[in-house]
């Protein structure tokens, strides 16, 4: 007897039996036990076909997966492997889908059904549903873009939309990405895993930060899509929200600071910038973001007390200084100071913790690492560089504020 029971309320694939131990039938479900247990239910529910199936189920066996990806290739290759009977009649004579990646020195990925299927190519499923296999295709090019058809010399639509390599891809980075490709529709993941954390480090290493950067962010993605039951058809629809930017920025900074940097954890990141004017008029102040976010409440000003001349080096050590004696404030787990070598030498001479400078002119990240020095220069549409700049502008920004605020006083 079969035992609903017992199933489990988890995602995964189902695989039904007959009395010779036969694979007749294989599909995926949200939930293994609501799915399987519909089956089951009375005779006047189910169709004339889905009765004959269900009268020959002799044993039940489920796989739990975490994720739609996971669920959508592992059933694909069951049914390849075992032709179950029954998801063929169960599909009314439709045929299914493939993904075929072919063997051309750029090659092409795209759907397609058997009988169209190359005579040389790489392939994958069968996928019952051309919706699911619509979504793992768009989820798989969000990640890793790739031809759907022959490129011309011109980027096209899908280059503007990061959905396509562009016309100027070399022959082996574009074979990388299908290797990647092949993986993900292999069911490959911690394979791929490794092999981005690898290239990521070497990149980060060899100090090609945009590589590195784009190497996270595929990693994130993938990690993303196999972390949880997310459907696919929605899934970049909420990685635009404020706290996955805020995530990705601070994900994306600690992998550029982290070979240079002692960093355990970012949530507490706190900026200081001097503002002066003529020889009366000295301030300081500190900006901070709390897990990426900017927090004004934790927003401080100083007045310079120590010099009355222009000096920004020392106005910025005495600010740090003067503020790491209010232990109530929290402590940074990175510091920025506005500025370059000489800010931050200044500033690391009264502390140990994390420490990095932003030039302006070219925003420059600027390290010091024992008696050495490291300049970092992020792509604009890096999210990790956009947060030290908003954290950099508010900084000036209040600390402008304060130093008009002084002024308007002693005019009146």
């Amino acid at each position: 007897m079969i035992d609903l029971k017992n199933l489990p309320n988890s995602p995964g694939v189902y695989i039904y039996r007959n009395a010779k131990g036969d694979i007749i039938y294989v599909g995926k479900a949200i939930n293994l036990k609501k799915r399987v247990t519909q089956y089951f239910q009375r005779d006047d529910a189910l169709g004339h076909k889905t009765k004959t199936l269900v009268a020959q189920i002799d044993s039940i066996e489920t796989r739990v997966v975490s994720s739609e990806i996971e669920a959508l290739i592992l059933e694909a290759s069951l049914i390849k492997k075992h032709l179950p009977k029954y998801n063929s009649l169960l599909r009314d004579d439709r045929s299914y889908l493939y993904i075929v990646i072919t063997k051309d020195i750029f090659p092409l990925v795209y759907p397609t059904h058997a009988s169209s299927i190359p005579a040389s190519a790489d392939v994958f499923g069968p996928f019952p549903s051309g919706r699911d296999v619509a979504s793992l295709l768009k989820t798989v090019r969000r990640i890793f873009p790739y031809f759907n058809k022959k490129h011309g010399s011109k980027p096209c639509l899908f280059c503007h939309l990061n959905l396509c390599p562009g016309p100027d891809i070399s022959e082996i980075t574009y074979r990388q990405t299908i290797k990647n490709i092949k993986q993900i529709l292999n069911g490959k993941f911690s394979l791929l895993r490794r092999s981005l954390v690898k290239e990521m480090k070497t990149a980060s290493s060899l100090q090609n930060f945009e590589e590195a950067l784009n190497l996270k962010r595929q990693l994130d993605s993938l990690d993303y899509i196999v972390s949880g039951w997310h459907s696919l058809s929605t899934l970049f629809a909420t990685v635009e929200l404020s706290t996955d930017r805020q995530n990705q920025s601070l994900s994306e900074l600690a992998t550029t600071l982290s070979p240079y940097l002692k960093i355990k954890k970012l949530s507490r990141i706190e900026c200081f910038d001097i503002s002066q004017l003529g020889d009366k008029y000295f301030v300081g102040s500190m900006s901070v973001a709390i897990d990426g976010k900017l927090e004004n409440s934790e927003f401080r000003q100083f007045k310079i007390r120590s010099k009355f001349t222009p000096d920004d080096q020392l106005m910025i050590r005495e600010v740090i200084f003067r503020r790491l004696k209010h232990p109530e404030w929290g402590t940074p787990d990175l510091i920025v100071v506005d500025g370059g070598k000489p800010q931050v030498s200044a500033a690391a001479s009264i502390t140990k913790l994390p420490l990095i400078g932003l030039a302006k002119k070219i925003e420059t990240i600027v390290i010091k690492t024992g008696s050495n020095w490291r300049e970092i220069n992020l792509p604009p549409s890096s999210s990790a560089l956009q947060l030290l700049q908003n954290l950099r502008n508010e900084a000036h920004r209040f600390a402008n504020r304060y130093r008009r605020l002084l002024i308007k006083k002693e005019l009146l």
